[in-house]
């Protein structure tokens, strides 16, 4: 619908609402609105869209996976309040079985006893940074966010994002140059840190208009090939972990390496883009191909399947950096 400018006063510029949008919500003189620049326009909205996001759910007979993906929905998509209902008599496995399908998260499945659902309630809770239990009964838990969403606090979560996956790629450097594959036995938990930050990004920008929707976008799929990242150097670890003590990985240790200079530059350019930068990155994108076509085919098995991820991790941090240039217009 299209509106006049009306001019008041001497610098004032005023225009009229929708008598419909105004009744139907109950606006009277004096009420407040918020307004909020989105992509070039203005989005008129009132002070109901601060009213708690509440949700509720049943995991009554659900698997764990489901369960996992019934929490990240609820946590990605901004909810303040959440009550999930279960049946008491019911058990279920450790939360973190499923994670156990790498050979460096086997220790978090080695539990045979079963959980009650309560415990195992507790425990899908902690993993998400801000949710807490604040009440409970006999067949359910209510979760209440008590933590802060701000932009300062998405610029933190995503810096540590981005510390975490380097985290993760120095240390397998590490592990492969020392031939010490113990250094990688926590891996599990850095990555499961960095999936807390990635989904705490997206909680906050799904919560808060802090980028426009296009730049919003970009940077949601730029999280998305970073977890991903995450997953393939956990894979690594794993074929590191129960690889043939004779396999060197001196290929796949000069892939990963300029692979992290890679990254270190893309992290840089990121935060403050640099045309030099971008030329730079290219050149060493052409070193870590090079890297990968030089692996002598006589290689061990094991260093094949862990070239297969470096192949990925490759691809998805070009993908990043069309991404970044693509902020940049």
């Amino acid at each position: 619908m299209k509106r006049k400018i009306i001019k008041q006063g001497h610098n004032t510029l005023t225009i009229t609402l929708p008598s419909k949008w105004v009744k139907q919500l109950n606006l009277k003189p004096g009420s407040e609105v918020e307004l909020l620049e989105v992509d070039g326009g203005l989005h008129i909205s009132t002070e109901k869209n601060n009213e708690i996001k509440v949700a509720e759910f049943d995991v009554s007979q659900m698997d764990i996976p489901t369960i996992w993906n019934y929490f990240m929905g609820v946590y990605r998509g901004g909810y303040d309040e959440i009550t999930v209902k279960f049946n008491p008599e019911e058990k279920t496995d450790n939360p973190y079985k499923f994670f156990s399908r790498e050979a460096v998260d086997q220790r978090f499945s080695g539990v045979k006893s079963k959980k009650t659902m309560g415990a195992a309630l507790q425990e899908f809770t902690n993993r998400f940074i801000g949710f807490e239990i604040v009440d409970h009964g006999k067949n359910f838990i209510k979760i209440r966010d008590m933590g802060q969403t701000t932009s300062k606090e998405f610029d933190n979560a995503l810096r540590r994002v981005f510390f975490l996956l380097k985290q993760m790629i120095s240390d397998t450097i590490e592990a492969i140059k020392k031939k010490d594959s113990k250094i990688l036995e926590d891996m599990h938990e850095v990555d499961t840190n960095l999936d807390k930050f990635h989904d705490y990004c997206i909680r906050v920008m799904n919560r808060m208009s802090i980028h426009k929707a296009r730049r919003k976008a970009v940077i949601f799929s730029i999280l998305n090939f970073m977890e991903l990242i995450g997953d393939e150097i956990k894979g690594i670890a794993s074929h590191l972990l129960k690889g043939p003590k004779n396999c060197d990985y001196k290929g796949a240790s000069n892939v990963l390496s300029s692979i992290e200079e890679e990254f270190d530059v893309y992290t840089k350019l990121f935060f403050n883009f640099d045309k030099e930068m971008v030329k730079k990155f290219s050149k060493i994108k052409q070193k870590t191909r090079n890297a990968i076509f030089s692996v002598p085919k006589k290689a061990c098995d094991e260093e094949k399947e862990v070239l297969h991820r470096l192949r990925v991790i490759e691809r998805n941090i070009n993908s990043m950096m069309e991404l970044r240039i693509e902020m940049e217009f």
